[in-house]
């Protein structure tokens, strides 16, 4: 029965001290929730790699402004999924777009190749009368 008591007792020291770390850990969150800037000015968006023309300026603008008005993490996750997504959609397209480049490239050289062939058959043969 003493192992019994004895055992509760350290349960109970064990939830003790387990709420005190929660409370310096909620503390802490606290401070480092504080100490977060609340109003500090964008960030410099970070140098992308565009032609330089006043319309893609106009476009990064567009689409900076855009995203600084989203306040929901929800949101511009929804947006950051979609934009995966549409570049995978694009990325396939202009895969396939290649390899019909590359079939159509294959063809056209083979008729070339062909014509060639036909033209100097013709002039090696003889003239009809």
């Amino acid at each position: 029965m003493l192992c019994l008591i004895f055992t509760v007792a350290d349960f109970q020291d064990q939830l003790q001290r387990l709420q005190e770390q929660l409370q310096k850990a909620q503390a802490r969150a606290n401070e480092l929730q504080n100490a977060m800037p609340t109003a500090a000015p964008p960030e410099p968006s970070p140098a992308v790699d565009l032609p330089e023309s006043s319309d893609w300026a106009d476009e990064v603008a567009r689409i900076e402004a855009r995203v600084r008005a989203q306040t929901s993490i929800t949101d511009l996750q929804q947006q950051l999924i979609e934009a995966l997504l549409e570049n995978q959609r694009l990325h396939l397209a202009l895969e396939q777009e290649r390899q019909h480049h590359a079939r159509t490239r294959q063809s056209l050289i083979t008729a070339l190749g062909d014509a060639l062939d036909t033209l100097k058959q013709r002039r090696r043969s003889p003239k009809p009368p």
